[in-house]
């Protein structure tokens, strides 16, 4: 059985941080995992972990009939098919082979043994042995492989940045055009999500950048950051890919140094505060939906961003169950005590970007706010201290 990739002791080690992460107040709690991730997962709802751990302990029929609520609740997150292979452990425990498969199937359809950890734990999981004698087992796992390799192709492909670039002006002498470089969800796809911003940058004369988490999680669904650990190390390993994709555009598009701006959703929203916390001196301000921020993890780059005055907008849902509104407005106050520049416009609805209508005076409006503030730090001698 496998609840997470590092099997029963990383759940219980799982369930451990869940609880500590509840008690502490603010947002503070998020600093240890890698904020955005967990909030979406299928193994952060309700019920999950005391369902598998019911199944590892014998109560197999108690342990899927809450799993099975739990996909019934929360059919579209992007790791549902993690929940379809406890199912099929269970089941298989039970010698019920017909819906160990069926569950087995599912799973795999949905993503499960992407990952090299998990293909291999097809192969020797315990609680798989009924399968494996039977004669449905080797096609199925010869289909995984058959996937893989396929997936393995077309990966660079995927994960090449999806770009828009404005036409050049009837004069044909162009001028350096604004950049908004647009950060995905937590198992989004970079293209699907970017062109939510698309219409605004043709009518507003931005080019558009759209990189791609390297971790596909299931076909077509990527992650920026992979679960809990150093929150800064890992963004700075994905701040480092967003600047490349920078650099590569910049190669053949003229890029207005001083209107590089960033926006994101959920986990995007996350790197994207430390992708603008940590470089103001190439990124303009941000505008952030939904996300959960790890502040305490960025102390030492706070000093750099108030020299330079960079402007943040979070945007977020009133409703948000993922990342709940209420800490909000005192992390922004406690933000601004810090002398980073940031403000809050909480919105009706949940976790998702503003329908159309209103993201794009949104963020017009967001955009405008923060080029109000001084492209250049204000001097302070000669050589710059």
């Amino acid at each position: 059985m496998s609840p997470s990739r590092g099997g029963l002791t990383r759940l219980r080690a799982c369930a451990v941080a869940l609880a500590l992460a509840s008690a502490v107040p603010g947002l503070r709690a998020q600093d240890e995992a890698a904020p955005g991730r967990e909030a979406v997962s299928i193994q952060a709802r309700p019920g999950y972990l005391e369902a598998v751990q019911r199944i590892a302990g014998g109560d197999e029929r108690a342990g899927m009939r809450t799993l099975e609520g739990i996909a019934a609740s929360f059919g579209n997150d992007p790791d549902l098919f993690v929940l379809h292979y406890n199912l099929a452990c269970a089941h298989a425990r039970l010698k019920e082979l017909d819906p160990a498969f069926a569950a087995l199937a599912r799973a795999v359809e949905l993503g499960y043994a992407i990952e090299p950890g998990q293909a291999a734990n097809l192969e020797r999981d315990p609680d798989l042995a009924a399968l494996r004698a039977d004669a449905r087992f080797a096609p199925l796992l010869a289909g995984v492989k058959r996937r893989n390799a396929e997936v393995a192709t077309e990966l660079p492909k995927r994960l090449a940045p999806f770009t828009w670039v404005p036409p050049p002006p009837d004069s044909g002498k162009p001028a350096p055009v604004p950049l908004l470089i647009v950060l995905h969800p937590f198992g989004g796809e970079r293209e699907s999500f970017a062109r939510n911003f698309l219409a605004f940058c043709k009518q507003s004369g931005f080019a558009l950048l759209a990189p791609s988490g390297d971790w596909m999680i299931a076909p077509g669904r990527f992650s920026w950051l992979r679960g809990g650990g150093d929150f800064r190390g890992v963004s700075r390993a994905q701040a480092r890919r967003v600047w490349l994709a920078l650099e590569e555009l910049k190669k053949g598009v003229a890029i207005d140094p001083r209107r590089i701006y960033v926006a994101g959703l959920g986990e995007g929203a996350s790197l994207g505060f430390a992708l603008a916390v940590r470089n103001p001196q190439w990124v303009r301000g941000a505008v952030l939906f939904g996300g959960g921020y790890a502040p305490s993890a960025l102390d030492d780059w706070e000093a750099l961003a108030k020299k330079y005055g960079r402007r943040i907008a979070l945007v977020h849902g009133k409703d948000d169950a993922l990342f709940p509104a209420a800490p909000l407005p005192a992390f922004v106050e406690s933000s601004k005590s810090l002398g980073l520049s940031l403000e809050l416009t909480l919105l009706d609805g949940g976790h998702d970007l503003p329908g159309a209508q209103a993201l794009h005076p949104l963020l017009a409006e967001r955009l405008a706010w923060i080029d109000a503030a001084p492209a250049e730090p204000p001097s302070t001698g000669r050589d710059g201290r």
